[in-house]
C-alpha cells in the first residue's frame, strides 16, 4: 500500500530518497530551505547542485515551507547534515501530529552529550522514541541514483513496527533490512565516518591492498570497543550497518569522508579539503567527539588518537599514520 512521504533534506542522500520513494508510487514532499535547489527541482526536475545528472520523479511535491510536510499519517525522513538535527527538532515539536512516524537518515553523535540522532529529535521535538526510526547503511546517493544494487537497513523499537514501513522503500536493484538494535544501527553510521577518513588517508599517502586491508579490520576492533564501553551490541557491526557501511564510505571517491582523508594524505590542509569537497564531513566533528568520549572512558583506539593529531594538532600524517603500527596492543579481536 503506498504511503505519504516527506523528506526533509534536499542534499544527495535526500533528493535520492525521494525520488526512490515516488518511483514506487509513494506520494512525496521534499522539503528545501535553498532557492536555487527548490527552483531547479520546481522546473526541471533536476537538483541540478547535488546530483545534476538524475532527472526526478515529476510527482515529487517540493516545498520550502516546513509546515506543509506535517499531515495526518504522514511518515517524515530526515535527511540533513546532524549538525542541524536539534534545530530541526524544535521546529518540529510545534508541528508534528501524534499520527506522524519520522524516519532519521542523518548519521552523527552530538558532540555535547554523547547521544545519538534519534535521542537528540526525540528529547526537543517531543516525540515518542517509539514513533522514531532510523535508516543507515552502505549508500553512497550516486551509486543508488545509477541504479546499482545497495541495501540498508531500517532500525526501530521492534521489528514489527518496521516491516510495513520498509516495503515503501524495496524495489529490484535496493532492499531494507530490519533491526531492533536501534542504537547500535545510529552508533555504526556515525563511527564509521571517522574511519573512512583514515582509510582515504592511507590510500592518500600512497599505500597499498595490505595496509588498507589492516586500516579497516582495525576500525572494526575499535568500533567493538567503544560498543561494548557504551553497552551497545558489538555484533551490529557485523551488518550492513557496521563494515557494509564501513566498506562502502572507505573505497569509494563518492565518499566525502574518505574523499577529505584521501586530500589530507596528498598534503593538502583541513580547510582547503572541506572546501574543495563542497559538503559537509560529518567524520570530522564525530571524530572530536568519539576522541573525547574514548578520555573519559580510558579506551585504547590508536587510529583514533592518531588521526585526531593529523586533524586537529596538524601533526604530519606520515609520520601519524606509522605510529598506529607501533601502538597497537598487538591482540587480534
Amino acid at each position: 500500500m503506498n504511503k505519504n512521504f516527506s523528506v526533509l533534506g534536499s542534499g544527495s542522500w535526500g533528493t535520492v530518497l525521494a525520488n526512490l520513494l515516488a518511483n514506487n508510487g509513494n506520494k512525496v514532499n521534499l522539503w528545501t530551505k535553498n532557492i536555487d535547489i527548490f527552483n531547479s527541482i520546481k522546473n526541471k526536475n533536476l537538483n541540478e547542485k547535488y546530483l545534476p545528472e538524475l532527472k526526478l520523479n515529476s510527482s515529487i511535491n517540493v516545498t520550502l515551507e516546513l509546515k506543509e510536510c506535517f499531515q495526518e499519517n504522514e511518515l517524515i525522513l530526515i535527511a540533513i547534515p546532524s549538525r542541524g538535527i536539534k534545530e530541526l527538532s524544535e521546529e518540529v515539536s510545534s508541528l508534528a501530529l501524534q499520527s506522524n512516524k519520522f524516519i532519521l537518515a542523518s548519521k552523527g553523535i552530538d558532540g555535547n552529550s554523547f547521544r545519538t540522532m534519534s535521542e537528540i529529535f526525540s528529547e526537543n521535538s517531543n516525540v515518542s522514541e517509539n514513533n522514531i526510526f532510523v535508516l543507515s547503511g552502505p549508500n553512497l546517493a550516486k551509486e543508488i541514483s545509477d541504479n546499482y544494487s545497495a541495501a540498508s537497513v531500517l532500525a526501530g523499537s521492534s521489528i514489527d513496527s518496521i516491516k510495513d514501513i520498509a516495503t515503501s522503500f524495496n524495489t529490484d536493484t535496493f532492499k531494507i533490512f530490519l533491526s531492533d538494535d536501534k542504537k547500535g544501527v545510529e552508533l555504526a553510521g556515525a563511527l564509521k565516518n571517522i574511519y573512512a577518513i583514515s582509510a582515504g588517508l592511507s590510500d592518500g599517502l600512497g599505500s597499498k591492498f595490505n595496509t588498507k586491508a589492516m586500516i579497516l579490520t582495525r576500525s572494526l576492533s575499535e568500533m567493538s570497543i567503544l560498543f561494548e564501553a557504551l553497552g551497545a551490541n558489538p555484533m551490529t557491526l557485523l551488518g550492513l550497518a557496521g563494515v557494509g557501511d564501513l566498506i562502502a564510505t572507505s573505497s569509494s571517491s563518492n565518499s566525502r569522508n574518505y574523499s577529505f582523508g584521501f586530500k589530507i594524505g596528498q598534503g593538502e590542509v583541513k580547510e582547503d579539503a572541506i572546501n574543495s569537497i563542497g559538503q559537509v564531513v560529518e567524520g570530522i566533528n564525530t571524530l572530536d567527539t568519539v576522541f573525547n568520549k574514548k578520555n573519559e572512558l580510558n579506551l585504547s583506539m590508536p587510529i583514533l588518537e592518531e588521526l585526531h593529531k593529523i586533524i586537529f594538532n596538524n601533526s604530519n600524517p606520515k609520520d601519524c599514520f606509522a605510529n598506529i603500527f607501533h601502538e597497537s596492543n598487538n591482540i587480534d579481536s
